[in-house]
């Protein structure tokens, strides 16, 4: 499900302060450990032990064990990392997005993904906002295997759920592709392309495919949000190859990081 950039930006603050929270509990957890072992070497080296010093040794090994087990079992503690937005059912082996203007007003999206099972899982929601003017109702999707799609109701952008033609086994890979005819007959998309990385990511592709001079000043950059409020690093301008009268821009990014948008910016001429 696609959260808005409000959303995505609070649940980034939640679970880095979720992690640091955890990191001090298991920091108390781990001194409270320390303080037993040390007042068992010291019974153990004592010539004199008093039964209710047996007793407090092992109320304290309980206590300390107890809650060393429900702290890491319980998924719902409130103190552990926890960002809902990500999924961890698979692995984006390679991520690829593609936006190609036929001209100012149409245009064609594509976004393919080669992924990386990590448990059974029988398909993915697959998510893509537009600001412009038209959108098809449902993509083309493209795969070696016989894949399905279905549109998502109630969804806050547009979203279709993609049905693998067979469930996928841990660590067994599938391809999938999704296109868009696109629209803008009004000129009121805004001018960028962009990625939320919300699975574990080996590589993204983002590109840009224009008419020459059709754009200038396309520059990439990382943000923290969606809303692009965040800025992580220095926008920096991408030089174009030319292919016949098409000017194309592209940017790849080994590794990204969760929950960073890599986003390319332009200006329309």
């Amino acid at each position: 499900m696609k959260r808005s950039s409000l959303g995505l930006r609070v649940e980034y603050k939640i679970g880095i302060i979720s992690s640091l929270s955890a990191t001090i509990i298991w920091f108390i957890l781990g001194s409270l450990w320390s303080l037993i072992a040390a007042n068992i070497f010291s019974l153990l080296h004592s010539n004199v032990i008093l039964p209710w010093q047996y007793f407090v040794a092992g109320i304290s090994i309980g206590v300390a064990f107890t809650a060393s087990v429900i702290f890491y079992k319980d998924k719902t503690n409130k103190f552990k990392p926890n960002f809902p937005s990500l999924s961890m059912d698979y692995i984006c082996k390679k991520v690829e997005t593609e936006l190609l203007f036929k001209n100012r007003e149409e245009m064609t999206y594509s976004s393919s993904s080669d992924i990386l099972a990590l448990k059974e899982i029988n398909g993915m929601k697959s998510t893509h906002k537009w600001s412009g003017s038209s959108m098809s109702e449902l993509p083309i999707i493209k795969s070696k295997s016989n894949h399905k799609v279905e549109l998502c109701k109630d969804e806050p952008w547009k979203t279709v759920y993609v049905t693998f033609e067979v469930p996928l086994q841990k660590n067994q890979e599938t391809d999938c592709e999704i296109i868009y005819n696109l629209g803008d007959s009004s000129r009121k998309m805004q001018p960028y392309l962009g990625h939320c990385v919300k699975n574990p990511t080996e590589k993204i592709i983002l590109r840009l495919c224009v008419p020459k001079g059709m754009v200038n000043s396309v520059k990439k950059c990382i943000y923290a949000d969606t809303s692009a409020h965040i800025n992580l690093s220095l926008p920096q301008i991408i030089n174009p190859r030319y292919i016949a009268d098409i000017a194309m821009y592209e940017w790849e990014v080994d590794n990204p990081s969760l929950l960073y948008f890599y986003r390319m910016n332009w200006e329309f001429v």
